[in-house]
């Protein structure tokens, strides 16, 4: 029984944990980088808890991770470790940044059965944001189309 529960425990790990790897491969890259730290978010877990079991909107589950000190870091390096680091199967949907302020953010997305897996990374003047989030591209669509102008109302915040 117990070499049985080892085998399972061991196959679980293979296939689960590969699964979510993008976001934490992304997240060591970014905090192994020189002068860049992660910071740690009290209470996160719990939080990413209550939005898998209430599915907010769509939402099915997110993770989060800040930094401190990548303003001293160049956007293409930073976009170039994204591109190494975000997974199979993400494709580049938004990358931009602006040239007369440190401001950046890279956005990719990847289809998953009815849900769209987004990963974004953005920075402004003080914060930068490693966000995963799953979300069900229905709800998104029909949010876009019953709310256009509110969709770009909260992109500019």
């Amino acid at each position: 029984m117990t070499k049985r529960l080892a085998i399972a425990a061991v196959l679980f790990c293979t296939v689960a944990l590969p699964m979510r790897a993008d976001f934490s491969s992304l997240a060591r890259a970014l905090d192994r980088h020189q002068g860049v730290k992660r910071v740690w978010i009290p209470f996160l877990g719990l939080a990413r808890v209550a939005v898998r079991i209430v599915e907010p909107e769509g939402v099915h589950d997110f993770q989060l991770a800040t930094f401190t000190g990548a303003d001293k870091v160049d956007a293409r390096e930073l976009q170039q470790m994204m591109r190494t680091h975000v997974g199979a199967g993400f494709k580049p949907l938004v990358q931009v940044w602006s040239r007369k302020s440190n401001e950046w953010s890279f956005i990719y997305a990847k289809p998953v059965g009815d849900n769209v897996e987004l990963m974004i990374l953005a920075h402004d003047d003080e914060d930068t944001v490693l966000v995963r989030v799953s979300v069900n591209a229905d709800k998104v669509a029909e949010e876009i189309g019953r709310h256009p102008r509110r969709v770009t109302n909260v992109a500019r915040r």
